[in-house]
């Protein structure tokens, strides 16, 4: 079976007779269209375009096909139309790639919800950083991702769904040994536990409140890192340092007194939580359904 979004790439060409003109419709970039044309060419085993003077046309092979591939998806859009609008017609999985705190505090009480609706659509979460969720979806190998810091943002189609708050703690008990922390430079000279080795969120939080203190951070190597919110919090709550991480991953420990924030005055950095999917890629309806489901439960 062909890949629908490389017919579809195809036909936008084919159109335009142009890959400038068909990236920007397909928000998509240039050589990622060239790339799925090449693809497309190699499966078939023929030349669709002749390229002269700067311009492409179709061949004969690539008219012949255009011709075919134009009423086939027009049809296969019009089905889709109506299957998206019979819920019970929606079936099949779908894959989203998030972190175990995303998972917690954004999806599950939203599959609860969607789950009702259409029962028979069976969905998989991949627990996963969010560079990986990244990295599947560009690859096919995940239909959707919910994450905080998007990579790759020109291949991605965004949505946002809401902030979350970071904040820089450390445990009570890490404050006392360890302890006072008046300035930012005594943060720094601290251990620091951070989602990387070069400290990337402790660095946004500095560059927000004092600029002149990134230069000391760049020299400097997290004492701790891990590519997971709950590593963190457990390497926290061991005592082993200063991170600056979601404010709801800590929210009963902030009740309670067990860990607390380094330098209240200074001012938290705020992060996107988005979901994700390719560009121009076609998505199934029960793909689309999830989406849908989505942004009218958190009204977007």
């Amino acid at each position: 079976m062909r890949n629908l979004n490389n017919l579809a790439t195809f036909v936008q060409v084919a159109k335009h007779e142009s890959v400038t003109k068909a990236s920007e419709k397909l928000h998509l970039t240039q050589q990622a269209v060239s790339y799925q044309i090449k693809k497309l060419e190699d499966e078939l085993g023929v030349l669709l375009f002749k390229r002269a003077h700067r311009k492409i046309y179709l061949t004969q092979e690539g008219r012949s096909l255009l011709k075919t591939t134009e009423k086939h998806l027009s049809a296969l859009e019009h089905d889709i139309f109506k299957v998206k609008h019979d819920h019970s017609t929606i079936v099949g999985p779908i894959k989203i790639g998030t972190t175990m705190e995303l998972a917690n505090l954004i999806l599950v009480p939203m599959i609860v919800s969607f789950k009702k609706r259409y029962p028979q659509v069976n969905v998989e979460l991949a627990l996963q950083d969010d560079a990986a969720t990244v990295k599947n979806i560009i690859h096919s190998e995940a239909d959707l991702g919910v994450v905080v810091f998007s990579s790759e943002a020109q291949l991605l189609h965004i949505t946002p769904i809401k902030k979350e708050r970071f904040i820089t703690l450390a445990s009570t008990e890490f404050m006392k040994a360890h302890g006072p922390f008046n300035s930012f430079r005594d943060v720094i000279d601290s251990n620091i536990i951070d989602y990387h080795p070069d400290c990337p969120s402790m660095k946004t939080w500095l560059n927000k409140n004092d600029k002149t203190m990134v230069k000391y951070l760049e020299i400097k190597t997290a004492s701790m890192s891990a590519n997971d919110d709950r590593l963190i919090k457990q390497l926290v709550m061991s005592h082993l340092g200063i991170a600056n991480v979601p404010e709801a991953l800590f929210e009963e420990e902030l009740k309670k007194g067990t860990v607390v924030e380094v330098l209240p005055q200074a001012q938290s950095i705020t992060a996107g939580i988005d979901l994700i999917s390719m560009k121009g890629r076609v998505l199934p309806p029960q793909v689309e359904a999830f989406i849908d489901h989505l942004k009218v439960f958190f009204a977007i």
